[in-house]
């Protein structure tokens, strides 16, 4: 399942615009070409976010919906040359909170994803038996 929809990023983006962006003629947007760029924003997600939560998200959380709409049109703007700076700025700071994730350094409040298991569990310590004791050093 995708973390964001075409009808979510027709409500960052008027529709003559996406279909400017995805579609070779017409005034419709090209359905294939926007879902390509979600499942890619989808990805960078999962990967940044795979190494703290259990990855795909569901369900998803609002924050990840919006990086994925921000990270998707950066993408499809970025398909027809060059990228204005705010989608340019919103991908950037998408991906500095997504390394925030990976590191520890930020959550994702409400996320239906939870820890991986090795995150969620503390570490075992296992040690030789103690060779020195008040008991085997005697009394001083």
């Amino acid at each position: 399942m995708a973390y964001s929809t075409q009808d979510d990023l027709l409500t960052m983006i008027s529709q003559a615009e996406l279909a400017a962006l995805t579609a070779e003629a017409g005034d419709e947007p090209d359905a294939q070409v926007v879902a390509a760029a979600i499942a890619r924003a989808d990805a960078e997600i999962d990967a940044a976010c795979g190494l703290r939560y259990t990855v795909p998200f569901t369900p998803v959380p609002g924050r990840v919906k919006t990086l994925s709409a921000d990270l998707a049109l950066y993408h499809l703007y970025s398909r027809r040359g060059v990228a204005p700076a705010i989608w340019r700025q919103k991908y950037e700071d998408a991906l500095a909170f997504l390394k925030e994730v990976a590191a520890g350094q930020a959550t994702l409040a409400g996320s239906g994803g939870e820890p991986p298991a090795a995150a969620r569990q503390s570490p075992d310590f296992l040690s030789a038996n103690r060779v020195f004791s008040r008991d085997t050093l005697g009394e001083w």
